[in-house]
């Protein structure tokens, strides 16, 4: 009997996958393949995406999209799935816009402790985060990070220069959250104009990272 049944359920597969097969063939339809990556996104004064620009320079106008961004006018740092190929648009499946602001130097950054601020190196946050990756492209360097969560709170980020050529991430957890689950994220710090070299340094659950670019 178990053998009838497994005999019966390949039958229904191998007709299944003909059937999806002659369906493709007659409609003629191929669709590219989606892909995802980071880009700038340009938003016009009603939030939609007019265009993009890959991190390799190269800038697609964007087909008609049904996002409404909240930003207006701006540029936006985002990771984007989106199909292109040849002469077809560029078309946008889904966007997520991702934190990306300018390193601040770690005297400048003010901490607040029972309600009164200290600019006190020595108390900047760097709550462990889990690195997955770490990579410079479009005049960016790029973090791709696990943060443990429940979903309780919001995180805050901010990148710091500590030192001449020496940057690292801060990172504050809410006392309010805990560590259900792992949730991806992905933070872009522009690189200072003129930078050559620098090392970037993370607070993991191992203890620092630090790399050398």
């Amino acid at each position: 009997m178990k053998r009838l049944l497994n005999d019966i359920l390949l039958i229904l597969c191998v007709v299944c996958l003909v059937a999806c097969s002659d369906g493709d063939e007659d409609s003629g339809e191929y669709i590219p393949p989606y892909t995802t990556d980071l880009l700038l996104a340009s938003v016009d004064a009603n939030g939609k995406i007019v265009s993009v620009q890959m991190d390799d320079g190269t800038t697609y106008n964007v087909a008609s999209q049904k996002f409404n961004l909240s930003a207006k006018d701006t540029l936006l740092r985002c990771m984007a799935t989106y199909t292109y190929e040849g002469q077809k648009p560029f078309q946008i499946h889904g966007i997520v816009p991702i934190f990306t602001d300018e390193p601040h130097p770690a005297n400048s950054i003010g901490v607040v402790v029972n309600g009164k601020i200290y600019q006190d190196v020595s108390l900047l946050p760097r709550h462990p985060v889990k690195l997955i990756s770490m990579w410079k492209s479009g005049g960016y360097l790029n973090l791709h990070l696990g943060m443990m969560t429940t979903d309780n709170g919001a995180h805050e980020f901010l990148f710091c220069e500590d030192g001449d050529g020496q940057y690292s991430l801060l990172h504050l957890r809410p006392t309010s959250d805990g560590s259900a689950y792992t949730e991806h994220l992905y933070l872009s710090m522009p690189i200072p104009e003129g930078l050559e070299h620098f090392t970037f340094t993370v607070r993991t659950y191992d203890g620092d990272y630090i790399r050398e670019f």
